[in-house]
This record gives C-alpha cells, structure tokens and sequence, in this order.
C-alpha cells in the first residue's frame, strides 16, 4: 500500500479496492435499477420526486436518513419544517428538516419523508449531477439485491430474490435504521466487533476502543472527508473475516475520537463485496450470493 493510497479520503471518495464493473449480472430475470459509481465507489442512482425526475441520489446504507441538497432544495421550494442534529463521524450540526410528498426509487416508494438539507458540494465534486442521499429512512422498508458487478440494484416484491440465490444467511441486528453485523478482526492482538454496514465508505473504520483491543496503530496519515467537511486522520491495516470472506492487510481509517454510531465499533464498507442480499424483513444479509442451478428433475420411468 503507498502513500497515495493512504492519503485518499477514507470517507466518499475514490476507493482503494476498485472492483471489476465489466462482468455478468448475479441475476438476469428480472428488471433492475441501473446505477453508476462515481468515484469508483459511490453508488449514485436515479430517483424520483413527486413523480418529477429523475434526479440523482446516493445510495448510502450508513446514513440513517435522507439528505437534499441545499440548493436543490430550494428549486424544489421545499419549505423548512424544523432543525435537527445531523452527525457523521467527524461530528454533528444543526441543519434544517424538510418533508417530501413522495420519493421513489426502482418502482418502491416512500410518502411524507423527513429529510435534512445540507450543502452536498463535496460530493458534487466527485458527480455535479449528485442532489441528494438516500438513507436507511427510506432504504430499511425494503429487501433488495445491490449488485456491484453488475451496476445494479433490484428491489423485492416478495421472496423472489431470496428464492433464487444461494449462501450462507448472516443476521443484522437492526439499531435506529442502522444495519450492524459481527466481525473477527486481527492484529497484535483480536476482537469480536459490530460494524455498521455502510455503501457510502470505501475504507473500513474502527471508532472507540476498537483499535486498542487490536493494538492497531497509525502507520499513515491522511484526509478523511464527510458530508460536514473533511480532517487529518490516521490510517493502518487489519486482517477481517465476515461470515466466510477474508481480508488480509485490509486498510483501515483510526477514527479514535469519534463516538461509535448505534455502540457499533466502526464501519465495514459494502464496496468489499461483489455484492450483497439485504432482508430487512427478516434481518440477515447475504454477502456475494450466487444465483442457484437448476433443478433437475429424474426422468419418469416407464412402464415395466
């Protein structure tokens, strides 16, 4: 890992594993989202909004709600209902709430969403089509395939997914539209950590005390970046099992002093995977499923 790789933002910009986005879709038979990835690893898909569009949000599993753009925001006339503290890991601050009539993505749809505004012009930076972010607010309602390999992102209208794949059901535990799921980490030392599923990372972050029951250090220093700005940051490496898969020398954003979302130990970023099946109904996740074979049927024996 080099010193330019190191020096990256941790949070919302290019990823430092890039993924292969020419292979074949997980699944072929049923209709999908298209997205793009902007930044290599930012996931920016089309929306609507009531029924005006489509607009471009992204899909952001570790922001617990909604964001608008300040200024598209006032070209939607949106008026300001109330203020509330909007935290990322590099701190909160007061913005103002607004409520959208309808926000629809993919054929699914949310009425009456709470929503925050904020100037989003960093990651206008990496796409200036970018208006928004879709949140766990709205995203936690549904079940759905997010497919990396294939730029896609699939809705469920029943168990239709969920009866085509194969792999091995991992549980989330659901804390305030947060998806959190148990990993082993290694270093000098180990630990048993809860992360918080997050597609708007493309670094793993270790927040609290989870570096030190790894007895992880700083073997770099950088830039991370949020929603709300950017700081110097520290940067090392792990070794990280979830469910089956395996990361060695895995890079890893030190966020010492930053309060844990939901008591999690940090962030696991969803970019790792080729993709993911996430059951919010049922609360498990499946992590690069594999389509199912077909089902052959013995041949009827004849007449003896």
């Amino acid at each position: 890992m080099n010193d330019r790789s190191l020096t990256r933002t941790a949070i919302h910009l290019a990823a430092l594993l890039i993924l292969s986005v020419v292979s074949a879709p997980l699944l072929h038979a049923a209709p999908a989202v298209r997205f793009k990835l902007a930044g290599d690893d930012l996931i920016v898909i089309p929306v609507t909004i009531d029924d005006q569009g489509p607009f471009y949000f992204v899909l952001d599993t570790g922001a617990d709600t909604t964001i608008v753009d300040t200024a598209f925001a006032k070209k939607l006339a949106l008026p300001t209902l109330q203020s509330g503290n909007l935290t990322t890991i590099l701190g909160s601050q007061v913005v103002a709430a607004s409520r959208l009539a309808k926000l629809a993505v993919g054929g699914v749809q949310q009425d009456r969403l709470l929503v925050f505004q904020l100037d989003l012009t960093s990651l206008r930076r990496i796409d200036n089509r970018i208006a928004g972010v879709v949140g766990q607010d709205f995203l936690s309602h549904f079940n759905y395939l997010l497919d990396y390999r294939a730029q896609s992102l699939r809705f469920e209208e029943g168990n239709e997914i969920q009866d085509e794949i194969d792999g091995d059901p991992v549980p989330i535990e659901a804390n305030e539209n947060r998806m959190i799921l148990a990993a082993d980490a290694q270093f000098r030392g180990s630990a048993h950590l809860r992360l918080l599923l997050d597609s708007g990372t493309n670094m793993l972050v270790l927040m609290g005390t989870a570096s030190q029951r790894l007895h992880c250090s700083a073997e770099q220093e950088g830039i991370s970046a949020s929603y709300t700005g950017a700081a110097p940051a520290h940067f090392g490496q792990v070794d990280l099992t979830v469910a089956s898969h395996a990361f060695s020398n895995l890079p890893v954003y030190l966020a010492t002093g930053a309060p844990p979302p939901s008591a999690s130990d940090g962030l696991l970023p969803l970019v790792l995977f080729r993709a993911i099946y996430v059951n919010n109904s049922r609360s498990f996740v499946v992590v690069n499923p594999r389509a199912k074979k077909p089902v052959r049927l013995a041949k009827a024996a004849g007449p003896q």
